[in-house]
């Protein structure tokens, strides 16, 4: 865990760090170093697993463990795949370096983790879409009548961008969006929790 400059200094006035202490801090410094160089597409997953590897020789194998539970907590409903894929690997990777490490069962925690996002991403664009809809023959009809009374005849309107704008701003898109997230959102802690207690 990484301490802040304020707790650093807070901690500096209350009094010296024990070697521990001072020790604990750099490595927790040095994980979150590493993991950020993982994150920015600095390292690939080979450099992450053989630093882990060396932390682990050296006796830090906690690292392990908080490295997993920091790239699982990067991952989200709306991850993109890129980044969902590259983080799971990451976990599945560090999951060999473990004496006994449950790799088959975490693959299939990431496998109902894949299905629930997608289901999340495939209902959210189908609603949309049905909003869109639904909302697409008021626009029009309203861009009509304001080209029937606009005595400028060169005048266009960007019927979709305008269907766009009415979906994102309509209530019936923000309450689904509401039940939508509260509905996935609980899934996808349930199923994190899951494979968080595996780690």
């Amino acid at each position: 865990m990484e301490l802040s400059p304020l707790a650093k200094e807070k901690l500096a006035k209350i009094g010296d760090l024990s070697p521990s202490e001072k020790e604990g801090l750099k490595l927790a410094e040095r994980l979150t170093s590493l993991l950020a160089d993982y994150f920015t597409e600095r390292i690939d997953l080979n450099a992450l697993w053989l630093e882990l590897k060396k932390q682990k020789e050296q006796g830090h194998e906690f690292m392990i463990k908080e490295t997993q539970v920091r790239l699982l907590n990067a991952i989200t409903l709306s991850s993109n795949k890129s980044d969902f894929e590259r983080y799971r690997d990451a976990i599945l990777g560090c999951e060999t370096l473990k004496e006994r490490g449950a790799y088959s069962e975490l693959e299939h925690g990431f496998k109902l983790l894949e299905n629930l996002r997608q289901r999340y991403q495939q209902e959210k664009e189908e609603a949309f879409n049905a909003v869109k809809e639904s909302l697409r023959k008021q626009v029009e009809m309203a861009a009509r009548q304001l080209l029937r009374q606009s005595a400028n005849k060169d005048t266009s309107i960007d019927i979709q961008s305008s269907v766009e704008a009415s979906a994102r701003t309509s209530p019936q898109w923000r309450s689904f969006l509401m039940e939508h997230e509260k509905i996935y959102g609980q899934k996808f802690t349930d199923i994190v929790a899951k494979i968080k207690g595996m780690l």
